[in-house]
């Protein structure tokens, strides 16, 4: 054994980067929790506020303690690196950091709230890569089956109205979807919660029938809320992660293999053919949607305008780009510019490019889109080489590399990337898979040579951390100070007061400017106080210059009409938008 090794062996005994239950702990709750909980009544934001921290909060920790560890103890003796990936990873943040200084910034609030989202991510990989042994991984992939599980029992409950059972159960009757907020994401939650389960019955050791018979039966439950969602791009993505995971097992561990593989498809067709028998409702649904597909190709799975205006959207700043978390204030215009190219395309609206990509080609810009474009194929190419030559690496790697593909597919449809409680699990599938497949292509200095390096990003790291801390509790405590702005039932002093301490608020003082401008205008339209209502319509004109919604396109379209301000009616008509939708503006 050389002495590299053997400094290395007594540096991992003696100074660890964390401790290991620390990091058990904490990571195993940013994974497995964050689709278990949501808001509720006590905040302004009911459902994602919870997320964020339950996500969040236990990664800056862990950044806080590795950073400060790091800084002191320095990199040989805490045996920190960073491998090649996380290095471009690192331009391409600092890249988008960069960026406001040429592209410019339309909501200052949400640029920082997704570069802190953003920066979370490569923290968790840095660690991940380091410490994510076999033990967290085989953990957290059962609780994520478990809460999966659970999650199929929520939704059957909501569609049932029966949710006010549990208090745990996010209340919204007669919807689909338990703790996600939305169909499609519980779509994706339980494909990665499907192919974590296949995994665990793939790799259970011969004669452990307790753990098979185990995994297949929260395997089924989980396959059964899949199959209720009806959404078309969540069971495709399993589809895909599983073809890929399968091909592993049967060609790089044994033939063996193809007994599983095949008992796992009779689970799924099984439970598809009980739910098809019980649920004829929801496979109609099902059915509908496959059936759109063949007789609508090119529409896309009615993506196609959407596509268009994001493309639309590139294409205007192809080098600047528009800006991290800038889309969804892009698109209103961009959609404009789009329908005076195809005027046959359909109007809609939308936060999201339904393509995570070409979204990120917008925001980031070419330079920022090919940064991200090398990330993904260094691992495909690393991944199918390992693939081709049926290398020796562990059944976790495997896995990983199939989670991979299942967001990669999923990211070609909806917006796997812009929810932290899933992005994790991209980061981690990426950590575990580069640690055994990547190519050598970039290779940072080992941890003797980037001592004072690495101690300055360690202290960069930590402060960081706790800054976006304090960012996230004083964001906490702003949104709570908008939950008591908007409960009608309290004195008006009490909520202004409220107002006033959310607008000082860096992280909701967008929401607050907002919900202080409708205020204005109801409460002069009540007092009878035309100053007011003009106050408030120009404090709304301004929301809307800056993040431009739908919502308030109608609203302040309705207004310019009742104004007879001919100039603004045709600004607010040139978006195209349909009819509104949104509350009439009282008379």
């Amino acid at each position: 054994m050389d002495d590299s090794r053997k400094i290395q062996q007594s540096v991992e005994v003696k100074d660890p980067l964390l401790p290991g239950r620390f990091f058990f702990v904490f990571f195993f709750i940013s994974l497995v929790f964050p689709n278990f909980v949501f808001s509720g009544p006590y905040f302004y934001s009911t459902l994602h506020l919870a997320k964020w921290a339950v996500a969040l909060v236990p990664v800056a920790l862990c950044g806080i303690a590795a950073g400060i560890r790091i800084a002191v103890k320095g990199t040989v003796r805490t045996s920190f690196r960073i491998d090649g990936f996380a290095f471009v990873w690192l331009i391409l943040l600092l890249y988008m950091t960069m960026q406001p200084f040429w592209s410019g910034l339309r909501s200052p609030e949400t640029f920082f709230r997704e570069w802190f989202f953003f920066a979370s991510l490569w923290l968790a990989y840095i660690i991940a890569v380091l410490l994510a042994d076999r033990r967290l991984l085989r953990a957290v992939l059962w609780g994520s089956l478990v809460n999966c599980a659970l999650s199929v029992v929520f939704a059957e409950l909501q569609i049932r109205g029966a949710n006010h059972v549990l208090p745990l159960i996010l209340p919204t009757p007669g919807h689909y979807i338990a703790n996600t907020g939305q169909q499609n994401m519980l779509a994706l939650w339980l494909a990665m919660g499907g192919l974590n389960g296949t995994f665990l019955f793939f790799s259970a050791e011969r004669g452990r029938r307790g753990t098979m018979l185990l995994a297949a039966v929260l395997l089924s439950v989980v396959f059964w809320g899949l199959i209720s969602t009806t959404s078309r791009s969540g069971l495709l993505s399993l589809f895909f992660g599983f073809l890929v995971l399968s091909c592993y097992f049967v060609r790089n561990m044994g033939r063996r293999n193809i007994r599983r593989v095949f008992s796992v498809v009779l689970i799924f067709i099984s439970v598809l053919g009980l739910n098809l028998y019980l649920n004829e409702g929801r496979w109609g649904r099902l059915m509908y949607k496959m059936e759109d597909i063949a007789r609508n190709p090119l529409s896309l799975a009615n993506r196609d305008s959407i596509w268009a205006t994001s493309w639309t959207m590139y294409t205007s700043r192809p080098l600047r780009g528009v800006g991290l978390g800038q889309y969804k204030w892009h698109y209103l215009e961009a959609q404009r510019e789009m329908l005076k190219k195809w005027p046959r395309m359909k109007w809609q609206y939308t936060h999201w490019a339904h393509n995570e990509f070409l979204q990120w080609f917008a925001e980031a810009g070419t330079f920022g889109g090919i940064l991200m474009f090398f990330l993904w194929g260094w691992w495909a190419v690393s991944a199918f080489r390992i693939f081709l030559k049926k290398s020796r690496c562990s059944a976790e790697a495997f896995w990983a590399s199939s989670m991979v593909a299942l967001f990669l597919f999923d990211a070609l449809w909806t917006r796997p990337f812009h929810r932290i409680e899933n992005a994790l699990w991209l980061v981690l599938a990426f950590a575990a898979a580069n640690r055994e497949m990547l190519l050598p292509l970039v290779s940072p200095p080992p941890p003797e040579e980037f001592e004072k390096g690495g101690r300055l990003l360690g202290g960069v790291t930590a402060a960081v951390c706790m800054i976006g801390l304090i960012y996230l509790g004083n964001g906490m405590w702003g949104d709570r100070m908008l939950r008591l702005f908007t409960n009608e039932q309290r004195a008006v002093a009490e909520r202004e007061a409220a107002l006033e301490r959310a607008l000082s608020v860096p992280m909701v003082r967008d929401l607050a400017e907002k919900e202080g401008a409708y205020y204005l205008i109801s409460s002069g339209q009540e007092r009878k106080d035309p100053e007011s209502v003009s106050r408030g319509l120009n404090r709304l004109m301004t929301v809307f210059s800056k993040e431009p919604h739908v919502r308030e396109l109608n609203y302040l379209r309705q207004w310019s009409i009742r104004l007879e301000n001919e100039a603004l009616v045709d600004e607010f008509t040139s978006y195209g938008a349909p009819a509104s939708k949104s509350p009439p503006v009282s008379q």
